[in-house]
This record gives structure tokens, C-alpha cells and sequence, in this order.
């Protein structure tokens, strides 16, 4: 399973760190504020936990999604996409 993770933080630095940590845990950058990855149960665990230390102002929030295979393989993409992932033979286009 992949999981979505999007936010709106709005400290530049906070956000910048979200960013880099997200990155860290394997998670690849699908548009400015959104990360997709196929993290281990243990490291999703572990991201969970963590992702409320980011949430530092009221208006701030960071939503976390499970998306199954079949949904990422029917997913639309329009414009350039900034990654696309390869999994288990199958390319999925992400923007």
C-alpha cells in the first residue's frame, strides 16, 4: 500500500524540514506540499508519531492517506508530473 501525505504548513522552515524528513523516510515529492511512498509498517508508524511535532500554528494541518495499488493505477495526471514511481513492474504517473 501507498500512503499520501499532504500539508499546509505555513513557517517556511517548518515546512522545509517536514519536507526533508518526509524525503528521508523514502517518501517522493508529487507536488509542492504532497509525498507519496511505500513505507514499511514500522517507518509509517514512526512518521505518524512525528508528523503532529510539525503542526506548530492553528491554521497548519497534515493529512495522511492510504492509497491501494488499484486507486494509484487509475489515478489521472495533466501537465508535467514531478515523479513517477516504479513499483512491482507496474509506472504510475504522479503530478
Amino acid at each position: 500500500m501507498f500512503v499520501l501525505v499532504v500539508y499546509d504548513i505555513s513557517d517556511n522552515d517548518v515546512r522545509r524540514r517536514l519536507s526533508d524528513y518526509l524525503k528521508a523516510k523514502g517518501f517522493t515529492r508529487i507536488q509542492r506540499s504532497a509525498f507519496i511512498g511505500r513505507p514499511m509498517p514500522t517507518t509509517l508508524k514512526d512518521v505518524e508519531r512525528i508528523l503532529g511535532k510539525f503542526v506548530k500554528e492553528p491554521t497548519d494541518v497534515i493529512q495522511v492517506f492510504p492509497i491501494t495499488e488499484n486507486t494509484l493505477k487509475y489515478a489521472k495526471t495533466y501537465g508535467n508530473p514531478l515523479s513517477v514511481i516504479h513499483e512491482d513492474g507496474e509506472r504510475y504517473v504522479v503530478a
